[in-house]
């Protein structure tokens, strides 16, 4: 598999699942008068990011990865203020990642990626060092994250809701 079936694809299809999470989260707040602004700013512990922060570092954990294993820039993007911008945000990650060029993507495992973190730490590995040891877990801590802070507060999530790409896949066993 190349890094750009595993990252951008995979980062894509578990996009669009945080999309039908927050969607279930709307419509869970509408039957139970929980507001979903509440939703975005709840967290799993207090030295935690909100559920805001965590849509946003997931959208730019996967649009750095373009950006990084294709040399462009590195996006700047913005907390969503309510269940509305989230949506957008994942919606333009999507057209993001839908753009990324895979012959492009797949040639940065070559690159030399430098990363720059506050406090002085820094990280230089290649392209492929980088999408399987720095982007992958990075997408997925804080997508999981922001499943979970859904599930601890209420929002009707199971296991079909964070994988629903996997039904294509479904067959009847025996």
């Amino acid at each position: 598999m190349s890094i750009h079936q595993v990252n951008i694809c995979g980062f894509a299809q578990m996009l669009r699942a945080l999309r039908g999470q927050l969607d279930k989260a709307d419509a869970h707040a509408l039957t139970t008068g929980y507001s979903s602004r509440d939703l975005l700013s709840a967290r799993l512990a207090p030295d935690m990011y909100p559920l805001a922060k965590q849509i946003q570092f997931a959208c730019t954990q996967a649009r750095e990865a373009v950006c990084r294993l294709t040399g462009q820039a590195l996006p700047v993007l913005c907390t969503p203020g309510d269940m509305d911008q989230a949506r957008q945000l994942i919606d333009e990650t999507l057209d993001h990642l839908a753009a990324a060029d895979a012959a492009q993507i797949d040639a940065g495992a070559s690159l030399d990626v430098g990363i720059e973190l506050a406090g002085g730490l820094a990280f230089d590995m290649k392209g492929s060092e980088y999408a399987a040891n720095w982007a992958t877990p990075q997408f997925y801590f804080n997508l999981i994250t922001a499943y979970s802070i859904l599930r601890h507060n209420g929002v009707p999530l199971g296991k079909a809701d964070y994988v629903p790409h996997m039904f294509a896949w479904m067959r009847q066993a025996g």
